[in-house]
């Protein structure tokens, strides 16, 4: 059985990945730790514990985190998740409460003591990870394993020109996990979005029949959905994060995948927090290629959607 610890920002899309985690019998959620990014940190915790309380399973301890970048200010992605409204959709009020200690604490905490058995799956900005990092290198050197949902090609980003919302909303935190020297397979945007892997409306009808931690998989992204509806005319919905977690449990979703030195963007008006991907040394460098990271693009859509199914349904 593998232990993980979650991060997580707990918009609509995390609060999925959160469930599939706590039903899956491969996996023990050690702790979850919040961080400012979809919405503010509180808002985030709160999510997180509705979350956990749909999961119709074990509780972990939940942590609060930061409630900022670490340098620039916090641009929340409310508008397109409603995530807010969480709490107001009928999920009523959590009964879990959150232990009083920080998420960067906690996090140190438990990875000194799991010696390199605690593994780490991100689902939103990277700030809690890089200011343990900052805090404690030598105990986060003991993470044997970082998945990711973050960057993206050019061609994928809706927030920005070219980058990912994760990545984009604390940039110099990504850039210290890139940088830290523990592997890291990054879930990518365009992951969720190719070879069927968005729900489509028969996919969302089938979720909600099912009631229970299924059909709250599909209410708490209605948001989402009714947006669809209007911009494109039909209801589907992309999950990132759960793309991103069943990638971390069952690694043989994955279609195409490279490796790569990944690199952050700090600067630019328009690329700042874009993800670079240096799969080569030019012909003119002498500059050693530093592969960090297993970059995933690609999963086997229909395949990730019975995976999902089968771990919520009751």
């Amino acid at each position: 059985m593998k232990n993980i610890i979650i991060d997580t920002d707990t918009g609509s899309d995390d609060a999925v990945a959160l469930v599939m985690a706590l039903r899956d019998p491969s996996v023990k959620v050690i702790a979850v730790t919040t961080v400012a990014g979809n919405v503010g940190v509180d808002q985030a915790t709160e999510n997180a514990l509705i979350a956990i309380d749909n999961a119709g399973s074990y509780k972990p301890p939940v942590y609060k985190g930061i409630a900022k970048p670490l340098v620039c200010d916090l641009g929340e992605a409310a508008q397109l998740h409603n995530v807010d409204e969480m709490g107001k959709l009928g999920f009523g009020i959590p009964g879990q409460k959150i232990v009083n200690e920080h998420a960067v604490d906690a996090l140190i905490r438990l990875i000194d003591s799991g010696d390199g058995r605690i593994e780490l799956v991100t689902l939103g900005p990277l700030t809690n990870i890089a200011a343990a990092m900052l805090q404690a290198p030598e105990v986060m050197k003991k993470i044997p394993q970082i998945t990711m949902m973050g960057g993206a090609h050019f061609y994928s980003n809706p927030h920005s020109a070219c980058a990912e919302f994760n990545i984009m909303t604390d940039p110099e935190a990504a850039d210290v996990v890139f940088k830290f020297g523990i592997p890291v397979t990054m879930v990518t945007l365009e992951a969720c979005q190719t070879n069927n892997a968005i729900l489509n409306s028969q996919d969302i009808a089938k979720f909600k029949a099912a009631g229970g931690s299924a059909a709250f998989c599909v209410d708490c992204n209605q948001s989402v959905i009714n947006l669809s509806r209007k911009a494109r005319g039909h209801e589907e919905l992309d999950l990132p994060d759960a793309v991103a977690y069943a990638v971390f449990s069952n690694p043989a979703l994955i279609k195409t995948t490279f490796i790569a030195q990944t690199l952050i963007e700090l600067g630019g008006v328009y690329t700042r927090g874009t993800t670079v991907f240096r799969l080569r040394v030019g012909f003119f460098e002498t500059a050693k290629l530093e592969i960090n990271s297993k970059i995933v693009t690609e999963v086997h859509g229909n395949a990730f959607k019975d995976f999902m199914y089968d771990l919520v349904k009751n």
